[in-house]
């Protein structure tokens, strides 16, 4: 299965990298294709060849939640993505990770995905059991 990887992370942060590569080789161990994309490099991204869409987002740092402002957008612009299975991870941090994760599935279930996984990671290790889930 072809999945895609689509994370708003930074990856100057250590715990995102560390997160970011863990759930990367998880996903490819599974006998996945497994494809890593940030939201400042899905210029020439096309959706539509993908079977399946994993959106990676940090929680705001303490109160409130908002999608990434590019999410809709890329969901929008780059390729159909009614109909595909997709899955939300946000990485914890401050009070609002679940609100995030509610936001960030509403966002994509209003452009047509059919969302089957949804967690909140706390550290690498627990990115690497949510993401055998993936898929």
């Amino acid at each position: 299965m072809r999945i895609l990887l689509l994370h708003f992370l930074s990856t100057q942060n250590q715990k995102h990298a560390a997160i970011l590569k863990k759930i990367e080789q998880t996903v490819g161990a599974s006998g996945n294709q497994c494809t890593l994309c940030s939201e400042k490099d899905s210029i020439n991204l096309h959706m539509g060849m993908f079977e399946y869409i994993a959106v990676i987002v940090p929680a705001s740092p303490l109160f409130g939640a908002k999608v990434p402002e590019k999410l809709p957008e890329i969901l929008s612009t780059h390729g159909s993505v009614s109909g595909k299975k997709g899955c939300v991870l946000v990485v914890k941090s401050g009070f609002s990770s679940a609100k995030m994760c509610r936001i960030t599935m509403h966002a994509m279930e209003k452009e047509g995905m059919v969302i089957d996984y949804f967690d909140i990671i706390e550290s690498a290790d627990h990115a690497s059991y949510s993401a055998k889930k993936i898929g």
